[in-house]
């Protein structure tokens, strides 16, 4: 049902005072917000109006009304202004994460945590996905006489290590050796195209050194495997536990959902487009009812290449709140690409 433009804007200031008040707004308190251009009974007959249609609800201790999660869509769909970040923000931001500018996994880190700290919500990111990349580099170090150490960096510059133990002493050539014939059979190889069969066919092809070498090249697969999926970062969980908008069973609940790491992982992976606002019910988790989730995509050599977002309570203010995870998503992207030498995306 499409509102005409005194009942957007009358929802709109409701919709704004609550955000920042966290209180009903009644019609008097309405009247001044809209420059006493409307009378007190108009105003309550399109509340009523609004009420009836699905826009507001009236808690029970009090006379005014407050916006729904359909309001809400609303609002953020059509009728919010957003807020420019300022200047002075945009610097901030970019002065922060430039400190971590040479490690993909901090500078994703750094920027979650900067997203929780500036807007009290719990920050959700992932390291960039690995599923096209190819391994740049591969060494092996010894550490002992029966175990070594196995690095391994992606093209997009994650880096893995692991350290595997043998049965008997090995020497200094023979992993030497065995760190010549992997960069030669696997270097500037996809990471998807690396499986058991390749594993075990350079197994065999070592001879009299396979068994020896068994314990570094199971290590070497699983490197492989781990570097491909990526990882969830979270930052400011406990931030819920102290918005008044969630009693402490709910905030428990939520908390509880961020603590699967597999469930957010694939929440995450199911946005592939730009920015999208997922409201309560929206979401089809329970645990999720009453809080809103906002993420979007950083890009890497012009692809989405990872998701950065927010989850915090239906109370959030978007208006200032997505123009900085937008732009610090931006700034993660272009960080990325400088690193890895891609096309970094343009600044605004």
């Amino acid at each position: 049902m499409e509102l005409g433009e005194r009942k957007q804007k009358i929802l709109t200031a409701i919709i704004d005072s609550y955000i920042q008040t966290g209180e009903p707004v009644g019609s008097k308190a309405l009247v001044e917000m809209l420059g006493n251009a409307v009378s007190s009974a108009t105003i309550r007959n399109e509340m009523a109006e609004l009420a009836s249609w699905g826009y507001l609800e009236q808690p029970h201790t009090s006379a005014g009304r407050i916006p729904t999660a359909k309001a809400f869509r609303l609002y953020i769909d059509h009728l919010m202004r957003r807020q420019a970040l300022s200047d002075e923000d945009q610097k901030d931001i970019d002065d922060m994460l430039a400190g971590s500018a040479g490690d993909p996994e901090r500078l994703i880190g750094e920027a979650s945590q900067a997203l929780a700290e500036s807007t009290g919500c719990a920050a959700v990111s992932t390291t960039p996905s690995e599923q096209g990349a190819v391994i740049r580099r591969i060494e092996i170090m010894r550490v002992s006489s029966r175990s070594a150490a196995l690095l391994l960096m992606t093209g997009s510059g994650v880096l893995r290590s692991r350290v595997c133990r043998f049965d008997g002493d090995v020497e200094t050539d023979t992993l030497q050796m065995l760190c010549n014939v992997l960069t030669e059979n696997f270097l500037g190889a996809q990471l998807t195209d690396i499986g058991v069969p390749q594993v075990q066919n350079l197994l065999i092809s070592l001879g009299d050194y396979g068994l020896t070498c068994a314990a570094a090249l199971t290590a070497f697969y699983e490197l492989v495997q781990e570097s491909a999926e990526a990882e969830v970062l979270l930052s400011g969980q406990l931030n819920l536990l102290q918005h008044p908008d969630y009693e402490l069973e709910r905030a428990r609940s939520l908390l509880g959902f961020l603590a699967q790491r597999e469930q957010l992982m694939g929440m995450l992976a199911a946005h592939r487009g730009g920015l999208r606002v997922v409201l309560g019910s929206e979401s089809l988790r329970p645990e999720l009812n009453g809080s809103s989730i906002i993420v979007t995509r950083y890009s890497l050599d012009g692809r989405a290449d990872g998701s950065i977002g927010l989850i915090g309570p239906l109370r959030m203010d978007y208006a200032a709140t997505i123009p900085r995870l937008e732009y610090i998503a931006k700034a993660v992207g272009r960080l990325l690409s400088d690193m890895f030498g891609g096309e970094p995306p343009k600044k605004d």
